[in-house]
This record gives structure tokens, C-alpha cells and sequence, in this order.
């Protein structure tokens, strides 16, 4: 699958058929984003449609960043990445094409300004730290019995 000619990692859009890809653990949340959730939102195909069609004609200066050689990558270009959800008003995260079109790291837009900072190296690393990678819950059911 593919939006605006940039293809879905295999495990986001099992996640999403599956039905993995929902709003976590807030502790989760707190550990991989390294901030409070307000209004946690993770899209759904047709959201990530619809909000990638809006990001490659995003004018406002604020959402790109700025390049950071102390804390990479600082910024993202609309044309290499995917909005993949927010984690509150003007939060967005996303995957970050530009170094990898088959591996692409997932960035966030931290609260604090105009700094894009990367959360996970893959899509699998972030589902699992977000504990929707499903093998979370496959080995609490295997300690309970």
C-alpha cells in the first residue's frame, strides 16, 4: 500500500488489519515520546490519507524544523514522510523516508518547538515499545497460565 507514492511498512499495515494500531499505555506513551499524551490519535488508513494529502502542502515554517547535528535529524521534509498520528494538538508523528525507503524511522514533533526527534528506528521498534507489537500480550497469557 501506498500513500503519496511512499509504501506502508509490512508491520503498520498488519497492525492496522489486525487491529493493534490503537491508542497504548499512557506509561508507554510517556517512555517512547518522553512527554505527556493530551489527545492521543493514531490514524487509521483513511485518516493517514487524508492527513498526508494535507501535509504535502503544509506552508507553516514551524512544523518542518530545523536541521540539528547534536540532536539528529531536527527536521523532516513533507515530500520523504508519512503522518502517522498525534499525540496531541500540533504533535504529529511520523515515518521519516529519507534514509531508508524500506526501514524508514519514525520521528516526532516534540512539544517544545520546532525539533523533530527520532522515537523509534522502525515502525516494528515502535510498535513494540508502544506494546502493540502483539507479543506483549501473547506472553502475559503464557505467564497466567
Amino acid at each position: 500500500m501506498q500513500i503519496n507514492g511512499l509504501h506502508l511498512p509490512t508491520a503498520l499495515t498488519r497492525a492496522i488489519g489486525e487491529q493493534r494500531w490503537r491508542r497504548p499505555p499512557v506509561d508507554a506513551l510517556r517512555r517512547v515520546f518522553r512527554e505527556s499524551p493530551i489527545r492521543v490519535q493514531l490514524y487509521d488508513l483513511d485518516a493517514m490519507h487524508a492527513a498526508n494529502r494535507g501535509w504535502l502542502n503544509e506552508k507553516d515554517p514551524a512544523y518542518f524544523g530545523h536541521s540539528d547535528d547534536k540532536k539528529p535529524p531536527g527536521n523532516i521534509d513533507p515530500a520523504r514522510s508519512l503522518l502517522l498520528g498525534l499525540l496531541g494538538p500540533h504533535m504529529p508523528f511520523a515515518l521519516d523516508y529519507r534514509i531508508s525507503s524500506d526501514r524508514p524511522r519514525v520521528l516526532y514533533l516534540h512539544s517544545g518547538g520546532d525539533q523533530w526527534i527520532t522515537v523509534a528506528g522502525d515502525i516494528e521498534q515502535l510498535l513494540a515499545r508502544l506494546q502493540l507489537d502483539g507479543l506483549d500480550s501473547c506472553a502475559h497469557a503464557r505467564r497466567v497460565r
